[in-house]
């Protein structure tokens, strides 16, 4: 972190709040969520610069956008691990940061990635969708789905078994994205059209992918971390994986003002 000498006057917790209109209690709770660095130590003081108060405007930016803490959370930790979050962050809101970019690669950069990938699996994962053949390379829609099969090989699921959870998975998406499409184009589309209003239709996709993005990805979310939970009541040291699932939900909720209040239970 910068030094608060660098930036400027340094600025007290109190100072701080005043300057990003946030209670004091929001940003401790920010503290405890590892949102936010710590603050520079001058004895019993706590000192913030200019790094806090970006930090700050960037997650009460993502909070509008739709974003829950639990994803920026995410969102930070991968810039500060490396990953290009400023390009992320960049796009504007039509283009939705969770949409990914595609990667491009050979056989030897997707074996690196999945060494699992024999001949069989990779024909295999390009009939689903995972990694298509394109002559001598590969397009990788979803690197964050081959990551999480690699993640599961890894750790000991058979190259089998987890393209079959990602071909239920793309399967799902498409019989979902199929009725989404049909009431677009009947409830409003073909009514914009006929209303000579067709031109907003491309407003409403942008903002509704968006939109359908980040809750997809909340919602499902919300569903792993339950059925989890239920599964722990029978699975083998269920009270240890109920303790991981405490170790990684979010823990609060914010309210309109951006204020963060403590709940429990829910993951």
């Amino acid at each position: 972190m910068t030094s608060t000498g660098e930036t400027g006057e340094p600025l007290t917790i109190d100072d701080l709040a005043r300057r990003v209109q946030l209670p004091v209690r929001t940003i401790r709770e920010y503290h405890t969520m590892r949102l936010l660095p710590p603050p520079e130590r001058q004895g019993r003081l706590g000192l913030y610069g200019d790094r806090h108060v970006q930090r700050l405007r960037l997650i009460t930016r993502l909070q509008r956008r739709g974003y829950s803490l639990a994803g920026i959370r995410d969102l930070l930790g991968a810039w500060e691990s490396g990953t290009d979050l400023v390009t992320l962050l960049g796009v504007d809101e039509s283009q939705a940061a969770l949409d990914e970019t595609p990667l491009y690669l050979t056989r030897a950069e997707l074996t690196q990635r999945l060494p699992a990938l024999d001949e069989a699996t990779l024909a295999r994962a390009g009939r689903i969708g995972l990694a298509r053949p394109h002559g001598d390379h590969f397009g990788v829609r979803s690197p964050a789905l081959l990551g999480l099969v690699a993640d599961w090989v890894r750790a000991g699921v058979p190259p089998d078994e987890a393209l079959d959870l990602i071909e239920v998975f793309v399967g799902d998406l498409d019989t979902l994205a199929g009725k989404l499409a049909e009431e677009i184009v009947t409830r409003i589309w073909e009514p914009l059209s006929a209303a000579g209003r067709a031109g907003e239709l491309s407003d409403l996709l942008r903002r509704g992918r968006f939109l359908l993005l980040q809750g997809a990805a909340s919602t499902l979310a919300d569903r792993i971390g339950a059925a989890l939970a239920e599964r722990a009541g029978t699975a083998r040291d269920g009270g240890q994986l109920l303790a991981v699932l405490d170790e990684i939900r979010v823990g609060a909720v914010a309210d309109a003002a951006g204020t963060i209040h403590r709940v429990g239970g829910d993951r």
